[in-house]
């Protein structure tokens, strides 16, 4: 086969497999939004939105949002805020500090860990870590299962990933623009800082995307240690239903076609939006960084 009908094949190929990804996602969302509207038809978007009571067994049954998605919120905010700042610490000593070995190891151990199933970090969240915070927080906490908890557990979850694709960005960096800072007389702290991150900073960018968005989806965790208490949280500790919790927790026995079924739908969207959101506005900060 000629290198000229490789080149076209391959152009079609790719160009297949991308309009036929933009199919799929167009897909989700028209079945998601078709059938998520039809809540409206019973519940207002007042209601359903600006209202925290989710009470969708009752007999006079009430679908507001408010409280699940304060939910969401928080997990993600406490989670984003303990394993950015580790992770970004992390992926530092290993592009720039680590030697060969310390290297290897630890990303040895950071592959293992984003391995380890959701479920088993949920596990131990359960049995290990809702005890230690009650017995550390006595006054505090009045129930282990809580946003503090689930925060932690996807920490563990996520720092692979911001660990690995942070780590991956700095190195990207050509090793002349480091070089040339230390010759010029600047340290490695402030070759780091001025040079190295940012340079790497929109792939920075793009970590912390692929890792929000895998935060705000994850389910298993949540499910299990969040509390599934559907309030408005004021503290850490208060304990959470968030957004994926009430749609693994109700869709398996909702009836099928149901107001609570087709607001479990809307929920769907409502998360699909929260991801589109954070990822549109941190690309558009990206390419306002390049100019």
């Amino acid at each position: 086969m000629s290198r000229k009908r490789i080149d076209l094949f391959s152009r079609v190929l790719v160009t297949v497999a991308a309009l036929l990804t933009m199919v799929i996602l167009f897909g989700i969302f028209f079945f998601l939004i078709s059938d998520g509207v039809k809540v409206f038809g019973k519940v207002s978007l007042k209601d359903f939105f600006l209202s925290a009571r989710w009470y969708p067994t009752y007999e006079d049954a009430e679908f507001g949002i408010l409280a699940l998605l304060s939910g969401t919120l928080a997990v993600t905010g406490l989670t984003l805020l303990i394993s950015i700042p580790l992770g970004f610490i992390s992926a530092i000593f290993l592009a720039e500090f680590s030697s060969r070995k310390t290297h290897d190891f630890l990303k040895y151990v950071f592959e293992l860990t984003a391995g380890i199933p959701s479920v088993v970090l949920g596990s131990f969240g359960l049995k290990y870590i809702s005890r230690w915070l009650m017995e550390l927080f006595p006054m505090k906490v009045w129930t282990g299962l809580n946003i503090l908890n689930a925060s932690l557990m996807l920490s563990v979850l996520a720092m692979p990933y911001f660990v690995t694709l942070i780590e991956d960005a700095l190195k990207a960096v050509p090793v002349d623009q480091k070089e040339a800072s230390l010759a010029l007389g600047a340290n490695m702290t402030s070759t780091l800082f001025r040079v190295l991150i940012p340079q790497a900073r929109s792939g920075i960018l793009n970590a912390i995307i692929l890792g929000t968005n895998r935060i705000v989806g994850e389910t298993m965790v949540v499910l299990m240690i969040a509390g599934g208490a559907t309030m408005i949280p004021q503290s850490i500790f208060d304990p959470v239903r968030p957004l994926t919790a009430a749609i693994a927790g109700e869709m398996g026995e909702v009836e099928l076609a149901s107001t609570h079924y087709f607001a479990l739908f809307m929920i769907g969207v409502v998360l699909l939006m929260i991801s589109l959101i954070f990822t549109v506005t941190a690309m558009r900060l990206k390419r306002g960084m390049r100019r």
